[in-house]
């Protein structure tokens, strides 16, 4: 069977490529390879399309570590958006250009059965529907699915994308079965959870990064993330990982590789360690490579033996989930973090070598409970410690604790457009929080404290 594959656009009002790369999508692309069904992809935020870059007449610039800016376009801010005063962008391949890429499939002879259409955020829901409606016009005839974490997460909305199929399951066995259930013929005896590796053969083209999981889901259920009900906790066999991050960083010539796990140090000794080694043997350090974790480790789990060997493996970027300093708002979130812990992180990180070049600290800002001044105290703390603060805004996700905590249930409010849980704006919306004024000051102290690292800091 012929199968489109489409990672769609972002529809947002900041949007920049922190390795991004759908994950998801090229897992199960595997699985449909492996099954012989015949595929084919178009990814809205592949920034080195080579399509692209003919398109744009420039080439494409990357940071030294492989992120850069996505090509946007501004569009037409929707109604419900009219009070946030920042303009609204479509990040990703210019409209016209996706349109081409259909038509010309079709010239080649690849006409699409099934198009499967992935999503992200649920804010980001506009990129989806815009793909769905544009396949559908160009070819009509193949059915459409949605899949990815908005589905899930926003089931009742969903079903005004337009798809002719709303794939409501997360985990990768149950996906598979569905597709089953909708003549989609799957491979059967072969593992359906374990098996992380991407499809990275879909792409044709030298990239500036690749980005892995080493596992799939997370054992701590802390009350603002959906990842303990969308995954169950898997991990990959290290030797068969480190044999396809060898194999695809020769095949695109890519000096970063970036591990998106959500609890990459889980059973350490026999996992993340094995990969470093692995990774160390097989010289990546000499080749150039360079690696990433920004995802935020638990602080709590680094070990001495594990920030060594993170040393010796190249690792260039390591984000340290602190998250909040208030110990009453730590535990209630699900205790994944204590400011005990997150000190001793910092400190066997720099016993290994690591400086404020390599490690920089998650703060959460307007979690539910949270106050303006203990945000500004955990950057004081990254101050002292000399390590670059980064603030993560919150974002309320349907079916976390936290989500129920502001909404009093699991759905929005009638009216309530999933458009305004965008972390960027929602203060905008969401008077219970910190405010927009709170919020920018808190900003503008951040770009002061980095810059008091980055230009007056030392190292201790």
């Amino acid at each position: 069977m012929k199968i489109l594959l489409i990672n769609p656009w972002i529809y947002d009002v900041a949007s920049f490529d922190y390795w991004l790369k759908p994950l998801g999508l090229l897992i199960l692309a595997r699985k449909l390879h492996e099954s012989g069904h015949e595929l084919q992809l178009i990814d809205c935020l592949d920034r080195y399309d080579p399509d692209l870059i003919q398109y744009i007449g420039k080439p494409i610039k990357s940071k030294w570590n492989g992120t850069g800016k996505f090509y946007s376009e501004k569009v037409k801010k929707p109604p419900q958006m009219s009070h946030i005063p920042r303009y609204f962008k479509r990040y990703g391949l210019p409209k016209p250009l996706f349109e081409q890429k259909l038509k010309d499939l079709i010239e080649s002879g690849f006409k699409p059965e099934c198009t499967f259409v992935t999503s992200a955020m649920t804010y980001w829901y506009p990129g989806p529907f815009e793909a769905i409606k544009t396949v559908k016009r160009i070819i009509p005839g193949t059915k459409m699915f949605l899949g990815g974490n908005y589905a899930n997460l926003m089931m009742g909305h969903s079903k005004r994308s337009g798809a002719d199929f709303v794939c409501k399951k997360s985990k990768m066995s149950e996906v598979l079965d569905f597709l089953n259930s909708h003549g989609i013929s799957i491979k059967e005896n072969f593992q359906k959870e374990s098996d992380l590796i991407p499809l990275y053969e879909l792409y044709n083209h030298p990239m500036s990064h690749l980005v892995f999981l080493s596992s799939l889901g997370c054992p701590y259920k802390c009350t603002y993330c959906a990842t303990p009900f969308l995954q169950d906790f898997v991990q990959e066999e290290p030797a068969r990982l480190v044999e396809a991050i060898d194999r695809y960083a020769t095949m695109f010539k890519v000096k970063n590789i970036a591990f998106f796990d959500d609890a990459i140090l889980i059973n350490h000794q026999k996992h993340f360690d094995q990969i470093l080694h692995k990774m160390i043997d097989s010289g990546i350090k000499q080749r150039g490579i360079m690696v990433h974790i920004p995802n935020g480790i638990h602080a709590k789990l680094l070990k001495k033996s594990t920030a060594e060997l993170m040393m010796q493996a190249n690792v260039k970027t390591i984000k340290v989930a602190l998250e909040t300093i208030d110990p009453k708002l730590q535990a209630s979130t699900g205790g994944k973090v204590t400011n005990e812990d997150f000190y001793r992180a910092i400190s066997l990180l720099k016993e290994a070598g690591f400086t404020k070049d390599e490690i920089a600290a998650f703060i959460m800002i307007n979690l539910p409970g949270q106050g303006f001044k203990e945000v500004i105290e955990a950057h004081d703390i990254c101050r002292d410690l000399n390590i670059l603060p980064e603030i993560n805004e919150y974002t309320p996700i349907p079916g976390t604790i936290d989500f129920q905590r502001i909404f009093g249930d699991n759905q929005l409010p009638v009216g309530f457009d999933p458009l305004l849980l965008n972390n960027t704006i929602l203060s905008f919306s969401w008077d219970k929080g910190l405010t927009i004024e709170e919020i920018e000051l808190i900003k503008n102290y951040n770009k002061k404290v980095i810059s008091e690292i980055k230009n007056g800091g030392f190292d201790r």
